[in-house]
């Protein structure tokens, strides 16, 4: 008991695990980088925002969807209601959950080709101090819809339904199967061994993503909070397998 105790701390606390460089130990490389680009993506949809696409100082059309002009140097704080996404300029709805990363982060360097506070050194300190709040959003906007269970965090955040650090499940299977796969990577005496437990979680969180587009596309809130935990524990084996061997053991 003490040790499903211990074990159901883990993915509040354990701290982010980086791979040895250069060691060449892990042979399977995980598919973790899912997007969700599914059948709602391609069809186009987008924000039903009335923002001004145009300046409001010169109406020279807008580079992007911020409130800042290329041609006479406008710019304005980022409206509060206006979403990650929308910086990015991707859809919110129908379905927030479905992003393109390679296209989050070309707009991300559209955007910082306008905002960063470099390009602003000559200009009021108003103006300066605008720019660097507004370069500092995009960095956390890329920062958040980059990564699958941050972008959950932060859907269920703007929905109401912000978890917790100290979030844990009461899902019996889940943790005995995190407890096998960590002690699978604690005993473990090859790369191979390795990637078959990284392998078998991996097809386990591609699962998980795949039940979170759905909770988001049906707005289930409560199941997608815990489903995100259950996220956050399998990326708990991924970093630790992707460290192995140095950590393997390391609650």
């Amino acid at each position: 008991m003490f040790r499903l105790r211990a074990l159901a701390s883990f993915a509040s606390h354990a701290r982010p695990l980086l791979p040895r460089p250069g060691t060449g130990r892990v042979l399977y490389l995980p598919r973790y980088h899912y997007t969700g680009r599914s059948v709602n993506a391609q069809r186009g949809y987008s924000d039903t925002s009335n923002r001004p696409k145009t300046c409001p100082s010169c109406s020279a059309p807008l580079p992007t969807a911020l409130p800042v002009c290329s041609s006479c140097t406008y710019i304005a704080p980022i409206p509060e209601s206006m979403t990650y996404h929308e910086m990015l300029g991707t859809p919110y709805e129908p379905n927030p959950f479905i992003v393109d990363v390679q296209q989050l982060k070309r707009q991300f360097r559209a955007v910082q080709a306008v905002v960063h506070p470099d390009r602003w050194v000559s200009r009021p300190p108003e103006q300066q101090a605008i720019a660097a709040a507004m370069s500092s959003r995009i960095n956390e906007a890329l920062h958040r819809l980059s990564d699958p269970l941050r972008r959950a965090e932060y859907i269920l955040a703007r929905e109401g339904f912000a978890g917790e650090e100290t979030d844990k499940t009461d899902d019996m299977e889940l943790l005995m199967g995190v407890m096998e796969a960590r002690e699978g990577l604690a005993n473990a005496q090859s790369a191979e061994e390795v990637s078959e437990i990284r392998a078998d979680n991996d097809a386990k969180m591609q699962e998980t993503l795949r039940e979170i587009e759905k909770l988001v596309a049906a707005k289930d809130w409560p199941a997608l909070r815990t489903a995100a935990v259950k996220l956050k524990y399998l990326q708990g084996i991924e970093s630790a397998a992707a460290a192995w061997p140095a950590v393997a053991s390391d609650h």
